[in-house]
């Protein structure tokens, strides 16, 4: 949580206090379903004022552009940053977490592999740091 905090507080402006809601996106991945509905819970208690996603399969284009904290599964989030065309969802990321990522040497394993190296590319691309 202090992660997020901390990104938040980078994108608040200096003379009304507000955070800039449209110039960053947080993501946070987890291994499974029932811990996103989980950490979505979570979050909304504590983030009130930001938005949030959940990796259901009626989540929208127009939901995830007006959410600043993405919770997902690795899955989910392998098929969204696998589009190279579209880069509106990758593009504002400033802060991703991993959440059991212990999981690296399981099933899911291969999949948290290539979302870190996809993730690796695009900042040396960029030349942003996420």
């Amino acid at each position: 949580m202090l992660a997020i905090i901390n990104e938040l507080a980078k994108w608040q402006n200096g003379e009304t206090g507000e955070p800039d809601l449209h110039g960053f996106k947080i993501v946070y991945i987890t291994p499974m379903k029932a811990l996103v509905q989980e950490m979505v819970g979570n979050f909304q208690a504590r983030l009130k004022i930001f938005g949030k996603l959940t990796s259901g399969p009626q989540t929208t284009k127009q939901q995830t552009a007006e959410t600043q904290v993405i919770v997902t599964t690795s899955e989910k989030w392998d098929v969204i940053t696998g589009k190279s065309t579209d880069t509106s969802y990758t593009n504002p990321v400033r802060l991703i977490i991993i959440d059991e990522i212990h999981l690296l040497h399981n099933d899911r394993g291969p999949v948290l592999e290539v979302i870190i190296a996809r993730t690796a590319r695009r900042m040396e691309q960029t030349n942003e740091y996420i």
